[in-house]
């Protein structure tokens, strides 16, 4: 599921024909997964058996399918075990991007959906890392219809209408400062969006607020992404990021949606930006909640202040 194109592959049932031996080995695994719906991998984090979280993957179970239902490239998308490249515990995802290429992406759905979630991660990108045309997403929410949980999927260069989908991600963007990657702003679609010279409409950009800092491969970094959907015929939407539990921006007073049939109901990694020679890049310790997750610390977040968009 990517805003440029959409994925042709479907999330697949089990059918369980008997109950032999087998058969109820089979039931019972498939119980297992079910049970990973609202939360997986909470061994390693506290968090994420605490009522408010959605979704969890640490990635130390290795399975890639089925938890993440959309995207899943075997030669794009492994687990890897060396410790130099695993935030925390013994396992990771690792993102390759061929020479030419991009990560593609996984996708995790949380239908109907919610008005207001949070989304942490922990992310580094490989030593070396040459952007191409564009630099790289990392993450991004969806807003999709309640009754089709395709309605964002291959938007890219459009506009929203207020009762389709809408779309924030945290991506990075070397345009303004170096090294690659660059440095990590807001890429939105919202129905006020503005157009660009070409006639599309390419996600708009928001900037972190001073001094704003470029991305250090060869590091960790927490990243969380706040998204609260505006109430309909209102603007008070926003979205709100932290860097290493550091606050550090907010796009205030925004229209996402004109009707609550639009809401947050996907997470996407997502992996686009086609890079000069083969990369890597690495994700850790996911959550998704409704309310704040912070970085595996005891630092408060920082109060927001910031940017408004009337």
């Amino acid at each position: 599921m990517t805003l440029e194109r959409a994925s042709e592959r479907s999330l697949g049932g089990t059918a369980l024909l008997s109950f032999s031996l087998t058969g109820i080995v089979l039931f019972l695994s498939l119980l297992a997964f079910i049970g990973v719906d609202r939360a997986y991998g909470a061994s390693a984090e506290p968090i994420c058996s605490t009522p408010a979280v959605i979704f969890c993957d640490d990635f130390e179970n290795e399975i890639l399918p089925g938890v993440w239902q959309d995207g899943y490239d075997p030669a794009r998308h492994t687990i890897t075990s060396d410790l130099t490249n695993v935030y925390k515990g013994g396992k990771a995802l690792q993102a390759t991007y061929p020479a030419g290429s991009d990560g593609g992406w996984l996708a995790r759905w949380f239908m109907p959906g919610y008005d207001h979630t949070y989304a942490r991660l922990y992310v580094k990108v490989e030593t070396g890392w040459q952007c191409g045309t564009n630099c790289t997403k990392v993450f991004a929410f969806y807003g999709n219809r309640i009754d089709n949980q395709w309605s964002g999927s291959g938007q890219a260069g459009t506009r929203p209408n207020g009762t389709d989908w809408f779309y924030t991600a945290l991506v990075t963007l070397n345009w303004y400062r170096q090294p690659d990657p660059g440095e990590l702003i807001f890429y939105s679609y919202f129905p006020e969006m503005t157009q660009a010279p070409d006639g599309m409409y390419w996600g708009n950009f928001f900037f972190q607020t001073d001094p704003r800092e470029a991305v250090q491969p060869g590091r960790w970094y927490c990243l969380e992404l706040e998204l609260q959907a505006n109430t309909p015929g209102a603007h008070d939407g926003f979205q709100r990021m932290w860097i290493d539990g550091a606050f550090k921006g907010e796009v205030l007073n925004m229209r996402w949606r004109d009707t609550t049939d639009v809401r947050i109901n996907a997470l996407q990694l997502t992996f686009s930006g086609a890079v000069a020679v083969t990369k890597r890049l690495w994700i850790d310790n996911v959550v998704v909640s409704t309310q704040k997750i912070g970085c595996m610390t005891d630092t408060p977040p920082t109060e927001p202040t910031g940017l408004v968009v009337r």
